[in-house]
């Protein structure tokens, strides 16, 4: 005996199959759509929707302080320091010759030890 799903090509199962095909099919319920199945089902959906929301504002809100945090940074480091004194913030030195100073009292700290 042919099912519907059977093709006329396919060679006949064995009994061994054909049994645990049964047996598998026995096991399954038959799915029967009450009046009670959408509002389950969209009661799951809504569930789910309402962790996934959850993160989606969890990683909303660390975005928006990681970048607060960097333009915090970013303005602290741009703005000039003050506590250096005049000699530091003079312009017109070029990097070598702030090398060269820095190298300077480097070497007369460790004359001294």
């Amino acid at each position: 005996m042919r099912t519907n799903w059977e093709s006329q090509q396919e060679p006949e199962l064995s009994a061994d199959i054909q049994a645990l095909f049964r047996a598998y099919r026995e096991t399954l319920p038959d799915f029967d759509g009450g009046p009670e199945f959408m509002p389950k089902l969209w009661h799951k959906i809504e569930s789910q929707r309402k962790v996934t929301y959850s993160f989606w504002r969890l990683g909303s809100g660390f975005v928006t302080a990681s970048v607060a945090l960097s333009l915090a940074f970013a303005f602290v480091l741009w703005t000039p320091l003050q506590s250096q004194g005049a000699a530091n913030l003079n312009s017109d030195r070029t990097y070598v010759e702030v090398l060269a100073d820095d190298t300077a009292d480097d070497i007369s700290d460790s004359a001294t030890i």
